[in-house]
């Protein structure tokens, strides 16, 4: 009987050691893994600290539509932007300067490109301004003298202009150069390339699973992450998970 009584004990023990190891066992999900190079591996030119012209794949825009006029980088029915070049104080001038007749697109600090476009079409004319398209400064035809920021767009933006109709247009883009001041409606802008750097294409996939309203609240986390991998400091894992918990 003793015994019967002690293999039973034995039997329920060994079964509720493998009952408890099966309700330990959990299903973890990895997170969202974004690659991450160790160096710069593509170039800097025209950005950051770096004179020369950015490197990508040129950008038009669709042949029915006309810029008419220039694209500047102010809004010449306001004051430049003569701040310090702090996030903060950029901020502030956007938020609290005279609101103007544009429609705003993108999201961005410091480049704010101002144009009007034209449909030449009867048809309305939709087009896409691609993530990692950078507009440059006209002015100098590089960026060895230039001292005027160089705007990259982080986001896909969607335009729908109705046929025949004009569009003023405000887009909004990130600077890339945090050792140059901001453009004014005197600083000619032009639609250059979709950058090819290794960083900024890691950026914008980064951020391309987020949505623009998230993203909207981050603009200033945004122009510092470009401002450290523009400087020559590659973006880390550990900076990739900050912006995958946003």
């Amino acid at each position: 009987m003793k015994k019967s009584l002690l293999f039973l004990f034995l039997f329920s023990l060994l079964f509720m050691v493998v009952s408890c190891k099966k309700d330990k066992t959990t299903t973890t999900v990895d997170p969202p893994y974004v690659p991450v190079t160790p160096v710069l591996s593509t170039s800097l030119a025209g950005l950051g600290y770096h004179g020369g012209i950015p490197s990508g794949t040129a950008w038009t825009f669709p042949a029915n539509i006309q810029v008419v006029g220039n694209i500047v980088g102010g809004d010449p029915g306001k004051s430049p932007y003569i701040g310090k070049k702090t996030i903060e104080a950029w901020e502030n001038y956007s938020q609290n300067s005279a609101k103007t007749n544009w429609v705003t697109h993108g999201l961005g600090e410091f480049v704010s490109l101002y144009m009007n476009l034209h449909n030449t079409s009867a048809s309305p004319s939709t087009f896409i301004f691609p993530a990692g398209l950078l507009f440059c400064n006209r002015c100098c035809g590089d960026t060895i003298t230039d001292t005027t920021q160089t705007g990259l767009v982080v986001v896909p933006d969607t335009v729908t202009i109705p046929g025949g109709d004009t569009l003023r247009l405000c887009l909004k883009s990130f600077c890339s150069n945090p050792n140059r001041h901001a453009p004014t409606y005197l600083s000619v802008y032009d639609p250059a390339v979709v950058s090819n750097n290794d960083q900024v294409v890691h950026f914008i996939e980064a951020l391309h699973v987020k949505s623009v309203l998230v993203l909207a609240g981050h603009e200033s986390d945004i122009l510092s992450y470009i401002w450290k991998f523009v400087g020559g400091t590659p973006l880390t894992t550990a900076d990739y998970a900050v912006i995958a918990a946003w």
